[in-house]
């Protein structure tokens, strides 16, 4: 069942159209990577995460997004920050001047847990993105960061106002969302993700990833404004934001 017959193939996939989805796309064209964007026909309404009962079809996904949660009650998670985060950007760190990270699993564990509620969140299945920078916002945590470009987000609706950006910015670099069911399942090959299968209306659709497959969702988010610093006259910058040894992120908002 883990072996099928690839439809195409790509550097990166990206299971839906939520700002994250979008993000990653963006990026990896940027960097003149292969990206499949799929688009499932609904919005999540309950989080982005909680579609991963969606695989107990697929023991070995079930098994795989379990293993990266099996310290965390998911169920028993709550939103902390804003629906779209506002945060300075940080001061980057030069290559030759990047510490190597100890692995700090109680630092990682409370990263995830703010990521699987945030409405922006998403899984990468790689730890490591060549679209991204290391930066030091002055608390001693590292963060990757790939900005994506600047928008003025509208204080009444910042989730939407900034999907539709991206949007714009997708169809920019002719990056048209592919219509599909339902993404079903990752594909492993010796243990490692190489690929995702979605559903369609034409049948199972096999898509092979070079680099990596980023789960997200399309959020129907109707909750208040990102953050009481925005005045809709800011000009922020949209990144997606990680952490080092963690394959989960969220797109957040950059000031200087």
């Amino acid at each position: 069942m883990n072996d099928p017959e690839w439809d195409d193939e790509v550097d990166v996939v990206c299971t839906d159209t939520g700002l994250a989805g979008l993000a990653t796309a963006i990026s990896a064209a940027d960097q003149d990577g292969e990206v499949f964007l799929a688009s499932a026909p609904t919005p999540a309404r309950h989080g982005w995460f909680t579609f991963d009962s969606t695989f107990d079809d697929d023991e070995a996904t079930a098994d795989y997004i379990g293993s990266l949660t099996s310290d965390i009650d998911v169920s028993a998670l709550s939103q902390h920050d804003a629906d779209l985060p506002v945060r300075a950007a940080g001061e980057p760190v030069p290559v030759r001047r990047r510490p190597i990270p100890a692995f700090d699993g109680a630092r990682l564990r409370d990263w995830a847990a703010r990521c699987i509620p945030s409405p922006t969140g998403y899984l990468y299945t790689q730890v490591t993105d060549w679209t991204s920078a290391t930066m030091d916002r002055g608390d001693g945590d590292l963060v990757k960061v790939t900005e994506i470009g600047e928008v003025i987000p509208d204080i009444a609706d910042p989730i939407g106002s900034v999907r539709r950006w991206l949007t714009a910015q997708a169809e920019d670099r002719d990056l048209w969302p592919q219509p599909v069911t339902r993404f079903e399942r990752l594909v492993f090959e010796d243990h490692v993700v190489t690929g995702a299968v979605f559903a369609t209306a034409d049948g199972p659709l096999a898509v092979r990833a070079r680099h990596g497959v980023l789960i997200c969702r399309h959020e129907d988010v109707t909750r208040g404004p990102a953050s009481d610093g925005l005045t809709g006259q800011d000009r922020l910058r949209v990144a997606l934001v990680g952490k080092e040894a963690s394959r989960f992120g969220r797109v957040e908002l950059l000031t200087d």
